[in-house]
């Protein structure tokens, strides 16, 4: 074998896929910069110039431009602008040509223009963040994007009919949150009720209709669950009762009937309870047992019976601070005034002792300081005065 021929057949061909292995890292990087100063053109109507003025050409690493995090090997990661004021349409086209990326968050922007299917590119996401800007048109099949964590698009301006079937193969998403966009009305999507790992579910004024499926008690994960201002109707499933680690119940401004459901009672951890101006009835005994509640809101109901006395002993509702406004004196047709077991503070404003009408004054359990004043005489003589010593 003459040294010719083993220079020509081997040497060289070695010695070139050497180069360009060698030389690749720096295409890719080459690529991530390009790709950056792309969606920096796009975004060159943003309003804080200082955001993206590390994205320079002559920089010596993406790794460096602001928002921008990288793996180990020195790909971009992730890209983080949320919150900066950024105008523009996404480049998803280019954006999705980086291999590596998996979070994208643009929450709390100006962004406009329509979200295309190019998003199917970006396939290890695993955080997406579109929320809080001004798109339109509706939100494409993402069907691909089975990898997806965390689902932003809240008060995003998509309209249309919201791909539901898209969620089908996100079974670990954990954080759903896809309310406060006018959508095409649509009974509850049933592929939710598949996501087992979900801790957060917001769809909150999304025109949902139709009722609250019994499945939705399979979400045991569930720490959050706001479905208020649709057009959901029929009874509150019993099978709430079985989200023990709820947090937060949102419920108002539907079309819900009937009685709260029994199990209700097992939501121990419930902190936030409103279902408010729905058409329920029945007693309130279920609420009794929910100890735990800071705000509970159920106006614009039917229900009837008593109030359950348990309901005063929730301390962590009345969490008020502060004095009494001088103005309530001026509430000449005031029949009760009960203020007690809070944190208020401070003089008890005169004319609240004396007004005409009122039957009940509780003061009790407060922090206020100095005397019942002598305008008293002008109250009611069977007025009842519940106030510390």
């Amino acid at each position: 074998m003459s040294n010719a021929w083993f220079y020509r057949k081997i040497f060289v061909p070695m010695l070139c896929l050497s180069l360009f292995c060698f030389a690749l890292p720096c295409c890719v990087k080459s690529d991530e910069l390009r790709i950056l100063l792309n969606l920096k053109s796009a975004l060159n109507k943003s309003t804080t110039p200082n955001v993206l003025d590390s994205w320079e050409p002559a920089a010596n690493s993406v790794c460096s431009f602001n928002g921008i995090t990288c793996n180990a090997q020195g790909s971009v990661e992730e890209i983080q602008l949320s919150n900066q004021n950024l105008a523009g349409v996404l480049p998803l086209d280019s954006i999705c040509q980086l291999q590596s990326l998996n979070k994208l968050s643009f929450g709390f922007n100006s962004l406009y223009g329509a979200i295309t299917e190019d998003l199917n590119s970006c396939v290890k996401l695993q955080y997406l963040d579109l929320g809080n800007n001004l798109f339109s048109g509706p939100f494409p099949h993402i069907s691909s994007l089975s990898e997806l964590r965390y689902l932003h698009l809240n008060s995003s301006g998509f309209s249309g009919t919201f791909p539901w079937n898209s969620l089908e193969n996100m079974t670990g998403v954990a954080v759903l949150s896809l309310g406060d966009n006018l959508l095409d009305r649509s009974p509850f999507p049933h592929q939710i009720l598949q996501l087992k790992n979900l801790t957060w579910l917001y769809l909150g004024n999304c025109s949902l209709e139709g009722k609250i499926p019994p499945g939705i008690g399979d979400l045991t994960e569930l720490i959050n669950l706001e479905l208020q201002h649709n057009y959901l109707s029929g009874e509150i499933p019993v099978e709430i009762g079985k989200l023990h680690k709820l947090w937060q119940l949102e419920l108002y401004e539907n079309e819900l009937t009937g009685k709260l459901p029994v199990g209700l009672r097992n939501l121990t951890n419930l902190e936030n309870f409103d279902a408010s101006i729905n058409k329920l009835e029945g007693d309130l005994s279920e609420v009794g047992f929910l100890t735990n509640l800071i705000t509970l809101q159920l106006f614009n109901n039917q229900f009837t019976g008593e109030v359950p006395p348990d309901l005063g002993e929730f301390r962590k509702l009345n969490k008020f601070t502060g004095e009494i406004p001088a103005t309530y004196a001026n509430c000449t047709s005031l029949l009760r005034f009960r203020v007690s077991n809070n944190s208020l503070s401070g003089i008890v404003p005169s004319g609240i002792w004396g007004l005409p009408k009122v039957a009940i004054i509780d003061v009790s359990f407060n922090q206020f300081e100095g005397p019942i004043t002598s305008d008293i005489k002008n109250a009611r003589q069977n007025s009842i005065l519940l106030a510390d010593q």
